[in-house]
């Protein structure tokens, strides 16, 4: 993991989920962590219908189960 790495992926989460084949690719990149601004913009993404598998295996892959759940369940409410 790199700092540069790191700020690229959180910078662009919609162009960081395109150039992996699985959404766990970029588990170890950001730390298997996220901000409150990260959850937020992957729940917009989400929502949106946009990168939903490999978001919620991201999420899962991080620990992230209750977010990945909610999001696959479409409760975003807590999130956006």
């Amino acid at each position: 993991m790199t700092k540069e790495r790191d700020e690229e992926i959180r910078q662009d989460w919609s162009a960081a989920l395109a150039s992996v084949e699985e959404g766990e690719d970029l588990s170890m990149d950001i730390g298997w962590c996220f901000t409150d601004d990260d959850i937020k913009e992957l729940a917009r993404l989400h929502k949106a219908n946009q990168h939903r598998e490999k978001i919620e295996s991201l999420l899962v892959d991080c620990n992230f189960i209750t977010e990945a759940c909610d999001f696959n369940a479409g409760k975003y409410d807590a999130y956006l």
